[in-house]
């Protein structure tokens, strides 16, 4: 008899992380490498002390540690943590990867610059979201820069279109449908074994964000100057293309 599992996604789910790795996954080496020297001049940054705020498997702390810098990853999935780890001793870079989220942060005007790169915000309960972006700046020194690239639904001016499809595979059969609802974007993805005919559910909450709520978000955790751009080449974000943010402390 087949069997059928409901699970809520969230990033400390297991479940939930092979979903991410089987049908998103992590940029390559080059890439990552090209976004970290794209990250250096807009930033400014010269080697110096840095934390990476959900690290994932350390694509980027890595680059960083190669180009000189004493780094600090942070991330919720110990899967995740393990790779970047092995990672980083078979390249012998004493990097400091830690299982916690930025708001249990305690460091208080430690690091550099801080770096939360493709970032989702949206999984997080409403009471913590200020917290975790409040304990971030806390952790940077005086004129500390934090660049906060987030991944996610935006609110923008723009109708949001909802999505269903079928994709198939050598083993399974899969069903995703989005859409936007009360603000939140509900996202089913459902597996279906083509063997066994076991069905695997994953339903995700994410709160979707606007500009200015990003904005705010940020200014209120007390950074002194947010500025918001659509790319790393720093062209000027608009309500409806957003997603880079340069923060200082």
């Amino acid at each position: 008899m087949p069997k059928r599992t409901v699970e809520e996604w969230s990033w400390e789910n297991p479940r939930a992380q092979d979903s991410f790795l089987e049908y998103v996954g992590f940029d390559d080496e080059q890439k990552s490498a090209e976004q970290v020297v794209k990250i250096e001049k807009l930033l400014g940054l010269s080697p110096c002390k840095g934390l990476d705020v959900g690290c994932g498997n350390g694509r980027q702390t890595t680059v960083f540690a190669r180009r000189g810098y004493s780094m600090t990853g942070i991330d919720v999935s110990e899967s995740f943590l393990r790779t970047a780890k092995e990672r980083a001793q078979k390249e012998n870079f004493a990097i400091d990867y830690r299982l916690m989220r930025a708001s249990e942060l305690t460091e208080q005007g430690v690091y550099d610059f801080a770096l939360a790169f493709h970032h989702s915000i949206g999984f997080l309960p409403e009471k913590e979201l200020p917290v975790h972006f409040s304990k971030i700046c806390q952790s940077l020194k005086s004129g500390g820069k934090f660049l906060f690239e987030m991944a996610g639904p935006k609110l923008t001016t723009k109708p949001w279109e909802n999505i269903r499809n079928w994709t198939e595979s050598e083993n399974k059969f899969v069903l995703v449908e989005k859409k936007l609802e009360n603000g939140y974007r509900l996202e089913t993805c459902i597996e279906i074994e083509k063997e066994s005919g076991n069905i695997t559910e994953l339903r995700e909450k994410q709160r979707a964000f606007s500009l200015a709520e990003i904005q705010t978000l940020l200014s209120e955790a007390g950074f002194r100057l947010v500025c918001s751009y659509c790319d790393l080449e720093k062209t000027p974000a608009n309500a409806d293309l957003f997603g880079v943010f340069v923060c200082f402390r």
